[in-house]
């Protein structure tokens, strides 16, 4: 007889059918709410893990010149990262990495253990270096592209450009200010990868495309440009200066077409650069602008009614303010007003600014925007100041009135300067002008608007007039050439030491615009600390003049021939040459000097020692191609200021090649004229001269040699 289970067997049985039932429902349901309520985070949970976001970097846009030229371009190249966790020897793996990308082996290892998703090991590496890593096939080292500046043109424009940093972000220049609409937006590609860190080939990897950048376009011309970079190249070679700035601006619209600055940098290797290189001049530093300023008050003056072109006003060569004598530079006598500002006379000008009075002063020193920003798109502008209005004395406006114990950038004085040039309105400097996408379709014009009108333009006319003959006949006259019809001011000031004001070291400074009866360009020079002379008159207004002659042939402005110019062509009846070639006077007595420019159809005025009998230095220099008539301004002295003096070695007897090697010994240089053996020079031996002037050394074949022909007959 079968016994059927017990009372109890049957209740473990039912117990134990119940806990998998149960267990089952939770296990049902804890699958459900996995599936279903938490389904989608564990499943993106689950290919973060398999799979890593590798960012794509956006194209940083184009600048380019008002013309089209690159002047910023963005290249691809390789940047590898690595994958922590699917690195399998990172010891190993280290050391190779170091060994070819040239990086620290303790460096790459930390980089390589970190407890992180991605690490950079190295961004942006060249082609060799990239090819060189991809053939190591190493587990959790990938590559992805992205975009290196790259600034074709070197050096050219530097201080406008700027330059933009390993992340591509703009880190000064346009590239700073228009950083947003340059740099795009950045994209991401997600890469998936097996157990053993290997990236799964046929895997849909999700691709989030960036958003590139548009390009900017410049007001800058890149020609004007290299004009205004080799004229700051010959200015540091002749006057070693602390620094220097040559602006060229449209004084109509504020379009900056030209703007350098020196000492400069390759934004291409910026870090190679003391940061001090970087800092721009032109609008970062104020500085004493001396008589560069005296239209300024001449504007104001005329303007107000004050003084009027009949006015007349008498230097003795100081005036006493407040028991302060204040000097000129000269004694001129009797002037007119036109005469004040020809002559630059610091006493007509402290009369008219007394004249003026305080109030009306300070009202046009800030309606011309001398107080303020100007609004330039450049980084680090910064602000003129002066004695704040409430604290001025009379001694103080009669300083100011002649450009001392204020201070103004650069950029601010050339934009009061434009109000002269333009009829009388305030305009705006800038450098860009549009943005454009890829398909070179305008996407953004910038705005930039014209301010209101300050001085009338009666009053602009009649100032030009006065600055015109600053430079035909007054201290600006190097720089004149017939036809060109240039205006402009010089500027010498003395600098700030310490809180007082210094006679050992200035700064020279010419602005001026042409034609001056209308005209489309102004340009402002500014040299600080120049060695040896330090008049605005010579160091800067040469430099004015060469980049105005350069700039009316690339604009094809036509010259304008007053009666009294010569030589001029007249009517085809004589041959005048276009350009002739300044002589080499270095070292001639003044007479021979004098001479030698006349017959080569320049003029030539005398600067330097009083009693100097010999010309230690010339402007234009030797060899410079310029219009006839231009002036040439000799430096003379016993020697050149600052300059050592040596003794003309005797060459007679030598030939050309020794004679050059025993000057070249003595730091002198030569010019050689005919062949043979010397027979005469100049400066002749035992002369005392500045080293580096140039010997003229005449050569003659030596009698009975196969080279003298004299006894020669036909066959």
């Amino acid at each position: 007889m079968t016994r059927l289970p017990g009372i109890g067997l049957r209740r473990r049985i039912l117990f134990l059918l119940t806990c998998f039932f149960v267990f089952s429902v939770v296990l049902t349901g804890r699958l459900a709410y996995l599936q279903f309520v938490r389904g989608a985070e564990l499943r993106e949970r689950a290919f973060n893990i398999r799979t890593h976001e590798v960012p794509v970097e956006a194209k940083r846009g184009v600048i380019y010149d008002r013309n089209g030229r690159e002047l910023a371009i963005s290249v691809n190249v390789d940047s590898i990262f690595a994958v922590p966790a699917e690195v399998e020897d990172p010891p190993e793996t280290a050391r190779k990495l170091a060994d070819v990308i040239g990086l620290d082996y303790e460096w790459v290892l930390e980089r390589l253990t970190q407890n992180q998703s991605f690490v950079w090991v190295k961004r942006k590496v060249s082609d060799e270096v990239s090819k060189a890593v991809k053939l190591l096939q190493l587990p959790g080292i990938g590559f992805t592209q992205e975009s290196r500046r790259v600034y074709p043109k070197g050096t050219l424009a530097a201080h406008v450009i700027g330059f933009a940093g390993i992340d591509s972000q703009g880190l000064d220049g346009v590239e700073y200010i228009y950083d947003r609409e340059l740099r795009g937006s950045p994209g991401w590609i997600v890469i998936e990868y097996d157990a053993l860190g290997r990236e799964i080939p046929q895997a849909l990897h999700r691709y989030i495309p960036p958003t590139d950048g548009y390009d900017l376009y410049l007001t800058i011309d890149e020609v004007v440009q290299s004009m205004v970079e080799r004229e700051l190249d010959r200015i540091v070679a002749l006057h070693q200066p602390k620094k220097a700035t040559i602006i060229v601006m449209d004084p109509h619209t504020g379009e900056i077409l030209g703007l350098g600055v020196r000492p400069t940098y390759d934004p291409n290797n910026y870090a190679d650069y003391p940061p001090s290189t970087w800092r721009n001049f032109a609008v970062s530093d104020t500085y004493h602008p001396g008589s560069t300023f005296k239209p300024i008050t001449a504007i104001a003056a005329v303007e107000e009614g004050v003084v009027d072109w009949n006015s007349r006003f008498s230097c003795g060569g100081s005036l006493v303010v407040e028991d302060r004598t204040i000097w000129c530079h000269s004694t001129h006598g009797g002037l007119d007003l036109t005469g004040v500002i020809e002559k630059s006379c610091n006493v007509g000008f402290m009369n008219i600014g007394l004249r003026l009075g305080k109030e009306r002063f300070y009202r046009y020193y800030r309606a011309l925007g001398l107080d303020s920003l100007t609004g330039i798109d450049l980084p680090g502008e910064a602000e003129g100041f002066t004695i704040p209005q409430e604290q001025c004395r009379k001694v103080d406006l009669a300083v100011m009135s002649f450009g001392q114990t204020l201070a103004v950038t650069p950029i601010e004085l050339i934009r009061a300067m434009a109000v002269i040039a333009n009829g009388g309105y305030l305009v705006t400097p800038h450098v860009a002008k549009e943005f454009r996408d890829k398909e070179g379709r305008v996407v953004t014009v910038l705005d930039w608007p014209v301010g209101p009108q300050v001085i009338s333009e009666d009053t602009a006319r009649e100032v030009r007039r006065a600055m015109e003959a600053v430079v035909k006949t007054g201290t600006g006259r190097v720089a004149y050439m017939p036809g060109y019809r240039l205006a402009g001011k010089t500027g010498t000031a003395q600098k700030t030491v310490g809180g007082v004001v210094s006679a050992d070291v200035h700064v020279a400074s010419f602005c001026g615009f042409g034609p001056a009866e209308d005209p489309r360009i102004i340009v402002l020079v500014v040299v600080d600390e120049p060695k040896g002379s330090y008049y605005g008159g010579v160091v800067a207004a040469p430099a004015f003049g060469r980049l105005m002659r350069d700039l009316y042939r690339y604009y094809e402005i036509p010259l304008v021939y007053t009666d009294e110019e010569e030589p001029r062509p007249r009517d085809g009846d004589r041959d005048v040459p276009d350009e002739v070639t300044v002589p080499d006077t270095v070292g001639l007595p003044v007479g021979e000097a004098l001479a030698a420019l006349r017959e080569a159809g320049v003029r030539a005025a005398v600067a330097g020692d009083v009693g100097g009998e010999v010309v230690v230095r010339q402007t234009p220099g030797p060899g410079a191609e310029v219009p006839p008539g231009t002036l040439v301004i000799l430096e003379v002295g016993e020697g050149d200021l600052g300059a050592e003096l040596v003794t003309v070695p005797s060459v007679k007897g030598r030939s050309v090649a020794d004679a050059a090697l025993r000057l070249e010994q003595a730091g002198l240089h030569i010019r050689v004229e005919g062949s043979g053996i010397a027979v005469a020079q100049a400066p002749a031996a035992g002369a005392a001269v500045p080293r580096g002037t140039t010997v003229t050394v005449t050569f003659e074949p030596p009698p009975g040699s196969s080279s003298d022909l004299s006894g020669r007959t036909g066959p």
